[in-house]
Formats: C-alpha cells, sequence, structure tokens
C-alpha cells in the first residue's frame, strides 16, 4: 500500500487509486478549537495591522494614515471574540477548505470580502447571527458570491459557523477587502465589541459548546 493509504482504516483502503484533482482521501481527526487572538500581541504591532487588509477606498477619503490607524483600532478591538480554526484545506486553484469559526456574544464583524477566496457557503452551527432583520439559528445557511461585501452580529450567546470553500476565487486579488464605507462606521464596530468583550472571556473548547449556551440563553436548559 502506497505511503498516503497506509494509514487510512480499514473501511476505505479500497480507495487505493481514486486521486481527484483535489487530492486523495484525507482525514483531519477531532481537531481542537483554536484560541481567540491576544489584544497584546495586536497592540505591540498595531501600525502593520492594516497590511492585512485591503482598504484603497478609505484611504482616498479619509487619508493613508488615519485609515490604517482605525484599522489597527478596529482589529485590537475585537481580537479577543474571535478564533478560527482550519478543518481542511488543500492547495491549487480548485481546492477545498473548511474552516470553523467561533464569534464571541454580540460580536460585531465588519463589513468585508475575499475576492482571492472564490463563492463561500456558510452553516451555522450553533449560536446565531443577526444579518439585517434576520436572526439565523443553527442548521441556517448562506452563500456568498466571490468578492461580494456581507457582514453580521454574532447573537448573545456567540456563534460557531463552518465555512466552506471549493476555489475558484482570483489569485491576484487581496484575501481580505475592508468594505465599511467611513471611519466613523469602523469607530462604531470598536465602541461595541469593547461594549461586549466581558462576555468573550469563556471561548468554547469543543466544537457545538455554543449549542449549549445558546439553549442557555433561550431557557430551554438551567445554567
Amino acid at each position: 500500500m502506497s505511503e498516503q493509504l497506509k494509514d487510512l482504516p480499514e473501511e476505505v483502503a479500497e480507495t487505493k487509486g481514486y486521486v481527484s484533482e483535489r487530492g486523495p482521501f484525507a482525514i483531519n481527526e477531532n481537531p481542537p478549537i483554536s484560541s481567540p487572538g491576544k489584544r497584546e500581541r495586536v497592540s505591540e504591532n498595531l501600525d502593520r495591522v492594516a497590511d492585512g487588509y485591503a482598504y484603497g477606498p478609505l484611504a482616498e477619503q479619509f487619508g493613508e494614515d488615519p485609515t490604517r490607524q482605525k484599522i489597527g483600532e478596529m482589529v485590537e478591538a475585537f481580537v479577543p471574540g474571535a478564533a478560527v480554526t482550519s478543518l481542511f484545506g488543500q492547495p491549487g486553484p480548485n481546492g477545498m477548505s473548511l474552516v470553523h469559526v467561533w464569534f464571541g456574544p454580540n460580536f460585531p464583524l465588519f463589513r468585508h470580502s475575499h475576492p482571492k477566496g472564490g463563492d463561500c457557503l456558510y452553516y451555522v452551527q450553533a449560536g446565531e447571527i443577526i444579518m439585517g432583520k434576520r436572526r439565523l439559528g443553527a442548521g441556517s445557511t448562506f452563500f456568498v458570491p466571490n468578492g461580494q461585501p456581507y457582514k453580521y452580529t454574532a447573537g448573545p450567546a456567540g456563534v460557531e459557523l463552518l465555512e466552506f470553500r471549493a476555489g475558484g476565487g482570483d489569485p491576484e486579488a487581496p484575501g481580505m477587502k475592508l468594505d465599511e464605507r467611513s471611519l466613523d462606521s469602523i469607530q462604531t464596530i470598536i465602541d461595541r465589541a469593547y461594549e461586549n468583550e466581558h462576555l468573550w472571556n469563556d471561548p468554547p473548547a469543543r466544537i457545538g459548546d455554543t449549542a449549549l449556551r445558546q439553549a442557555e440563553h433561550e431557557g430551554r436548559i438551567s445554567k
């Protein structure tokens, strides 16, 4: 048996030779949830935080330095309330990826897009999000075409989402584009983040833990 297949369970050993353009059979077994970022680490590198974002229209309207400063302040404010865990990823333009995302209670996600990553399907695994006038709970899905801006707020118990991509993006485009329309709107996100940071001190230890917090919030189980 090949090196790639020698550790496969017996149930799938017969898949030898079945390799798609995206790769061979693969397993990522019981991955732990990543920890949220540390505000102190962001603070130490505040002048470079904006490098991870495309923000041209904002800089043209409000100036390069003020825009970069405000982006750094935004990330500094919200970083303790978010955790991203890669569950599966493949290289190449058509590679599939699956990511688990946790946002703490009332987390104010900024308007953004991912023009490099391709179309994206989101699945709300636990908790809920508020998108406009809609509250999307567990089992809900929403599809975002490549490059389309979007934003939402996590529900009062937080939210866990699965983010699925199957390639097809623009390899020359930015990975993260900031689509907020003003520095004032970014300041609103900063203010809301600090208002809710006291609720972000207890991130889930295992995938799906937010479902228990949502049940407590709804009064279906006792704390």
